[in-house]
């Protein structure tokens, strides 16, 4: 079988990462992905916050290598991107599965691991695998040292959260089209919401290095537009004021999210860490599952007070694809899909999907 030029190039780079970094990388619907999943301990998985570990205070600013001229390119592309403050990886642990983490800067994730992957698919695509950046890297940081800690770069975590619901008893999973303005993965098919890890000031409060925090925000955002400089209050978080987490917003959605969940007619769940072997930088992946089915009739009803946001700026409308098979679901994308979407956006989707339907099932025998 001959493969299409993209096809070929992401085996090729993929390829290579095995026997680059000598590990079994994620693999589903007989592919290969440039990608390696740690899975969570069984009491994990309905408590995201438990991959958060320790924030630690410094800031690195030494790197193993640094891409300015990357760095700059981005800078004049047009995309949107800031130099904001991320939390990046410091250390991975396991038995449970933890993020140590430290604050970072997004253009320094752009010049480290950003440069990384733009240098590997360049080199690919040119077929031709010189890699200085990476060789340089590697110098001080060996390659097995760089799959569990954030040495010599900013691996600025990320997060993608795959979105299940019941859709007049049809579970359907949400994806979207990257618009072009995105400064990362432009144009690409990805998970909503999905997003950076990041606090909103430094140093952050304490609401903020919660991952559930990030989710509910980044889904009323991405899916229903509310604006980003408004945090919404979280009420299932234990001992926080919430005085202290936004200027008093109120939106339908999260409360209304707030009480599927409360009433076991949604969950939230955690499927893992995927670490992307092209930017070496880790993804939390999450499940939001939603059993009512009242709650897509009233986000696109024509008079729905949380309309459902189609048109955000980080998509190009939303994908809606079956997940009772993988067939079902591959027939709903385009062709080798998983060649125009992230690696972490690969495991957070097919992971999430086998989560869902174990949850789905378990709930047909409650």
């Amino acid at each position: 079988m001959t493969l299409l030029p993209a096809e070929n190039h992401y085996k090729t780079l993929t390829d290579y990462l095995v026997k680059l970094y000598g590990v079994r990388v994620y693999t589903r619907a007989g592919n290969q992905h440039p990608i390696l999943h740690y899975a969570p301990e069984a009491d994990q998985i309905e408590q995201i916050d438990s991959v958060i570990g320790r924030l630690l205070e410094a800031t690195p600013t030494e790197f193993g290598f640094y891409d300015y001229g990357y760095l700059q390119t981005m800078q004049n592309s047009g995309r949107n991107i800031f130099n904001g403050v991320t939390f990046a990886l410091h250390q991975v642990r396991f038995s449970p599965l933890q993020l140590d983490f430290h604050y970072g800067n997004y253009f320094d994730m752009l010049a480290t691991c950003g440069a990384l992957e733009h240098e590997m698919r360049d080199a690919v695509a040119s077929k031709l695998i010189r890699l200085p950046a990476r060789s340089q890297y590697h110098r001080d940081i060996s390659h097995n040292t760089a799959l569990v800690s954030g040495r010599g770069r900013s691996a600025a975590i990320g997060g993608a959260c795959l979105t299940v619901f019941n859709h007049d008893g049809t579970y359907k999973a949400m994806l979207a089209r990257r618009s072009a303005k995105n400064a990362t993965d432009p144009g690409f098919f990805h998970l909503l919401p999905a997003f950076i890890f990041q606090p909103r000031q430094h140093p952050a409060q304490p609401h903020e290095t919660l991952f559930s925090y990030h989710i509910y925000r980044e889904y009323l955002e991405e899916l229903f537009a509310m604006p980003e400089t408004i945090s919404p209050p979280h009420t299932l978080m234990k001992d926080v004021p919430l005085s202290t987490l936004g200027a008093g917003f109120d939106h339908p959605a999260y409360h209304y999210l707030q009480d599927l969940i409360k009433t076991g007619k949604a969950g939230l769940y955690f499927t893992g860490v995927a670490l992307n072997l092209l930017t070496l930088r880790p993804e939390i992946c999450a499940l939001l599952l939603i059993h009512d089915p009242a709650w897509y009739a009233r986000i696109t009803a024509p008079d729905s007070d949380m309309p459902l946001n189609a048109d955000a700026e980080t998509q190009q409308g939303i994908a809606l694809v079956p997940i009772d098979s993988d067939e079902a679901l591959l027939a709903a994308l385009p062709p080798n899909v998983h060649t125009i979407m992230p690696p972490q956006a690969v495991v957070a989707l097919w992971e999430g999907v086998d989560m869902a339907r174990t949850m789905i099932e378990r709930r047909k025998h409650l």
